[in-house]
């Protein structure tokens, strides 16, 4: 069996890498940021700049020239250590002296970019494609800003432009993708992630997101496979244990300790815990790795022998396998995960409960979340959108965020409407017991809508225009939680139509229940 202590060895602290120019730039006018300064790698970075203006005779005209070097080759080393906002300095100082430099102009937009100053990331590029309009790079860098911004359109026009310019290189045609991914054309992302791995089929970014794509059609068998790429990625935390083997689905567990390793977010590990019990079915054992938070309900899940806080030591075991691999090992299609799915999986931990105090007359209690995490992008519904159904007679509403947005209640002035329940929140266990207490859960897409529909209670979720892969596209419905609605944006940062459903749904439902009183 293997041991915590033969399987996690110290490893030495990692080092900020940084780039070369080998590495940024495989030809001058269309040098490639590595994932430091870009997520996905596809961001064009110039090393050198090729316009720096002549020069003839005069020390004054050599020594201008030598300022400007200097002002661009600074903002280079700072941009390639991550000093962005000296990075942005510096290249504003060089164009200052001379604005007749196309590759400090598009510098200067990467770098913004990455400041999400996207406006003036956009006025940059659109300046150097005025001064060298044939650079392809510099045109796939104006798609991905105008992508960011949301302006699909018009990021496709940019895209195309650069791929008519230059379709050999892999990472214009794979942001060509992203855009069609991000408008949920899936079938026409994949078209393009295709072609950019026929000419690299070792394009672990085009590998990624093509599996992504296939989950969102549903296309389990390819998506599942394709989705073992994140291991690949720049960021994935699954470290290697070299001292036990790793299960692939067919290797008999009978006798056998099962570790079940931790990875991804929260809601991540509460939508793939349905699959423990599947595993226990097999093997003698199964211990689940995850973070503190999560250790009281997943303590629920049946089948979980052991569970062990990740980063702590861990027990004796004969194999493992990531949670997140698990549907890929056994074999998991739209048939099996439907069976799966069909009832609750996750329960509040004995012993928490609920003490609540609804006002008089409340006949629908019902929990809010409206802000989540920044990245990688904004999931948030601004609370005053929701203004409409906290007016509502006969319902009563509690928060459940936990992080600085509970200032929303106050900004508001909306503690009359709003319960705020952030004090009694330190895990997911405490979660668990208050959401078993209500009879609606009111999210956007983030770990409360994971927990939720694990729990089996109704939960509407508000989701962005852009889907996220497990959602899928053009339903209302998930294959993960029966109890779970979706209302999606129509446009992109566009929440009133998916509000005005939802909040027709909530009075028919609240109407309902008074009737029902």
């Amino acid at each position: 069996m293997a041991k915590a202590a033969t399987t996690r060895k110290k490893r030495p602290a990692k080092k900020a890498s940084k780039p070369s120019a080998d590495n940024m730039a495989a030809k001058q006018d269309d040098p490639v940021i590595p994932a430091k300064d870009a997520p996905k790698k596809t961001e064009d970075v110039a090393t050198s700049d090729q316009s720096m203006p002549s020069v003839k005779n005069g020390d004054a005209a050599v020594q201008r020239r030598q300022v400007i070097s200097d002002l661009f080759q600074r903002g280079l080393a700072a941009h390639q250590a991550g000093q962005i906002d000296d990075a942005i300095r510096l290249y504003s100082t060089a164009l200052r002296q001379n604005p007749n430099q196309p590759d400090v102009w598009n510098n200067l937009g990467v770098a913004l970019r990455r400041s999400k100053k996207f406006e003036a990331a956009l006025i940059a590029y659109r300046r150097a494609a005025d001064l060298r309009p044939g650079n392809a790079g510099l045109w796939s860098n104006m798609g991905n800003c105008l992508r960011e911004m949301m302006r699909f359109d018009e990021a496709l026009v940019a895209h195309k432009k650069a791929l008519e310019l230059d379709d050999t290189v892999k990472s214009h045609t794979f942001n060509t993708g992203l855009v069609y991914r991000d408008m949920n054309r899936f079938e026409e992302a994949l078209d393009y992630f295709d072609r950019a791995l026929a000419i690299d089929p070792d394009y672990v970014d085009a590998n990624w997101d093509k599996s992504l794509a296939h989950l969102a059609l549903g296309n389990y068998a390819e998506g599942w496979a394709g989705y073992e790429t994140r291991r690949k990625l720049a960021d994935n935390p699954i470290r290697p244990l070299e001292t036990a083997p790793e299960w692939d689905g067919k290797a008999d567990l009978r006798g056998k300790r099962i570790l079940l390793r931790a990875e991804q977010g929260f809601g991540d590990m509460i939508q793939f815990a349905r699959f423990v019990p599947l595993v226990a079915q097999k093997a003698a054992h199964v211990i689940l790795e995850c973070r503190k938070e999560l250790i009281p309900i997943m303590k629920t899940v049946s089948g979980v022998g052991t569970v062990v806080e990740k980063g702590r030591a861990l027990p004796e075991f004969d194999v493992h396998v990531p949670l997140l691999s698990l549907p890929h090992v056994m074999g998991i299609g739209s048939k099996e995960l439907q069976k799966i799915s069909t009832d609750s999986y996750i329960s509040a931990p004995q012993g928490k409960r609920a003490r609540l105090a609804p006002p008089p007359g409340t006949v629908l209690k019902v929990g809010l979340i409206w802000a989540g995490k920044l990245n990688p992008r904004d999931r948030s519904c601004p609370l005053e959108t929701l203004l409409p159904i906290l007016s509502a007679k006969g319902a009563a509403f509690y928060s459940f965020q936990i992080d600085d947005r509970r200032g929303d209640i106050d900004k508001l002035g909306l503690h009359a409407f709003v319960t705020d329940l952030g004090d009694h929140i330190h895990d997911f266990g405490d979660s668990a017991a208050l959401m078993q207490a209500m009879d609606l859960v009111i999210t956007i897409d983030s770990s409360p809508a994971h927990l939720a529909g694990a729990l089996g209670v109704p939960v509407w979720m508000l989701q962005l225009y852009t889907t996220d892969w497990r959602w899928m596209v053009h339903r209302a419905d998930s294959p993960w939680y029966p109890t779970l609605r979706i209302y999606r944006q129509d446009k992109p940062g566009d929440w009133s139509s998916a509000i005005q459903k939802l909040g027709s749904d909530f009075s028919t439902l609240l109407q309902a229940r008074m009737n029902a009183q």
